[in-house]
């Protein structure tokens, strides 16, 4: 025999190698991350849809405030936006001193109690009031502070 390399003559089949790996299907680890993020998403957009529409009556008083309104009609606005977010047994009977003294209870700085003459000058007199755009100012800012109610001025109330 001589040393030289023989090749060998068997039929040999070529070598064939394995499929790349697949991502489907997929391990659990991407599903909770998929279940994750769509519940992400879902409650995000169940969370803006119930602000939006806790905050319409406040936006809607606003709008409704800003354009030149009588004071008659401010304070008028200001219950009809307070009854979308307390309580009407609370609300509706409310008048006078009473109806004045719970608007304060609301804000930081009360102006209704101490503009009690000015109020009852201004709501029941057919003659113009000076100082009437200042109180219709006050309902502005009971809007834009006391609502929606926060929680500890509900348990004030």
């Amino acid at each position: 025999m001589s040393n030289e390399t023989q090749t060998s003559t068997l039929p040999l089949n070529p070598i064939h190698l394995p499929d790349a790996p697949s991502w489907l299907p997929l391990s659990w680890g991407w599903w909770a991350t998929f279940a994750a993020i769509v519940f992400f998403v879902i409650a995000t957009l169940l969370f803006l849809r119930w602000r939006k529409k806790r905050l319409a009556p406040k936006k809607t008083a606003l709008r409704l405030l800003s354009i030149e309104q009588k004071p008659a009609e401010a304070i008028e606005l200001v219950r009809q936006a307070a009854l979308c977010y307390f309580p009407r047994e609370e609300i509706a009977q409310l008048t006078g001193k009473e109806w004045y003294a719970f608007l304060d209870s609301h804000i930081a700085t009360p102006h209704f109690s101490t503009n009690y003459d000015s109020w009852q000058q201004v709501l029941y007199s057919k003659q113009a009031v000076e100082g009437s755009e200042q109180l219709t100012q006050h309902c502005l800012d009971w809007v834009e502070q006391a609502l929606p109610p926060k929680k500890r001025n509900l348990s004030r109330g």
